[in-house]
Order: structure tokens, then C-alpha cells, then sequence
């Protein structure tokens, strides 16, 4: 594994931890790249998954992708997504698109405006920090 993808994987750790960090109320966070391959998926330490693995991966592969390649076809007519959400009675999806990356994460379903933005904020600020990391490293 060459450093530049070892520091990649330990930029998308510590992106996670910080995320997690964020709100208690966050439950699992997962990474993907922009071909939709997963690069992290964490739950919170002591946070059941009310789901079994497999369905997680399924809806992964099949039903992140299409949510947000539908939801991005309305771009040009709406603006920018900040986000895709899905309210169920146990738990709240939310579905983040940054420059490289799309996050999902899984919240306890008390969730708020106020929180969803502030996590949408804070995970383009993540992003972006981690990326000007990279770039000095790569300039010096």
C-alpha cells in the first residue's frame, strides 16, 4: 500500500471519528467514493445496527446510488443537493454528497433541521480540511 493511499485511509477514519463526534445521536456512519465504492462503514461503539449486515450492504450497492443519481438529476432546476433523508420510526437516514465523497449516516430518529445542517456543514469542513492537508503534503 503506497502512503498516499495508507494517509487516504486514515484521513477517512479520522473523518469518521470527528463526524461521530459531532452528536450523539449520530449511530453509524459509512463512506463512499464517487463510483459508490465503500471506503468506511462504522457504527457507534456500544449502538446496535437494527438491521442485519447483508441488507446494509445491500442498500449500499443498490439503493444509495439510485436515490442520489435521481435526486441529482433535478441539479439543474433546483441547485445543489445538501441532502437526501428518509424519516423511519427507529431511525433517520441521511445521505450527504461533499466533492469526494458521499456519506451516510444513520441517526436516532429525534434528529432536528438545526442538527442535519450543522452535520452537513461540519462534513464539508472535515472534507475540506483534509483535503488541504493532503495538498501541503503533496506541495512540500
Amino acid at each position: 500500500m503506497n502512503n498516499q493511499m495508507r494517509n487516504s485511509m486514515v484521513d477517512i477514519k479520522e473523518i469518521t471519528e470527528n463526524i461521530f463526534k459531532l452528536d450523539k445521536r449520530i449511530r453509524y456512519v459509512a463512506i463512499l467514493n464517487p463510483r459508490y465504492d465503500l471506503l468506511e462503514s462504522k457504527m457507534r461503539e456500544g449502538v446496535s445496527s437494527l438491521t442485519p449486515a447483508q441488507t446494509d450492504r445491500d442498500f449500499i450497492r443498490m439503493a444509495a446510488p439510485l436515490m442520489i443519481d435521481s435526486a441529482e438529476k433535478l441539479r439543474p432546476f433546483c441547485g445543489a443537493m445538501r441532502r437526501l433523508t428518509v424519516r423511519y420510526d427507529k431511525a433517520f437516514l441521511a445521505l450527504y454528497r461533499t466533492a469526494a465523497h458521499l456519506l451516510i449516516l444513520s441517526l436516532d430518529p429525534q434528529v432536528d433541521q438545526a442538527l442535519l445542517d450543522e452535520i452537513g456543514n461540519s462534513v464539508r469542513k472535515l472534507e475540506l480540511a483534509v483535503s488541504e492537508d493532503e495538498e501541503k503534503g503533496l506541495s512540500s
